[in-house]
């Protein structure tokens, strides 16, 4: 199965000092580290150990206009679509608890996210509204 690399970018409120959005990027990073593979569920090989394959991050430094106020970017990499849906937690009874509290602790101090995911090579056209 090929990976799955999903790709989030933060806007921060106007409020949000510098050593906050270091200490959201700190922790962030530090996800690589504490997100474990869950003990009973399917696709994971060794409970207990992280799960994400890695994660690289930056500030945006583009010199193009349409940045549009976004500021730092990761790119998270996962082995398989189920990691990242345990990571991602839409269903609250599959949802890893590391990444639910960094959303507590990142997510007043955000003005907008963007995120999406792909696998590499895989193009899927959808028309309108899919």
């Amino acid at each position: 199965m090929a990976p799955i690399t999903h790709v989030v970018i933060f806007q921060y409120k106007s409020n949000t000092s510098i050593a906050q959005k270091e200490n959201i990027s700190e922790a962030f990073l530090a996800l690589q580290q504490n997100c474990l593979a869950p003990s009973d569920a399917p696709g994971f090989d060794s409970p207990g150990t992280p799960y994400i394959q890695s994660i690289i991050a930056g500030s945006n430094d583009s010199r193009e206009p349409p940045a549009e106020g976004y500021e730092h970017t990761y790119i998270v990499t996962f082995a398989s679509p189920i990691h990242r849906d345990y990571y991602v937690g839409l269903d609250p009874k599959f949802a890893d608890p590391a990444h639910a509290a960094f959303k507590e602790i990142a997510g007043p101090q955000l003005e907008k996210v963007v995120v999406t995911d792909f696998t590499n090579g895989v193009w899927v056209n959808k028309g309108p509204g899919e």
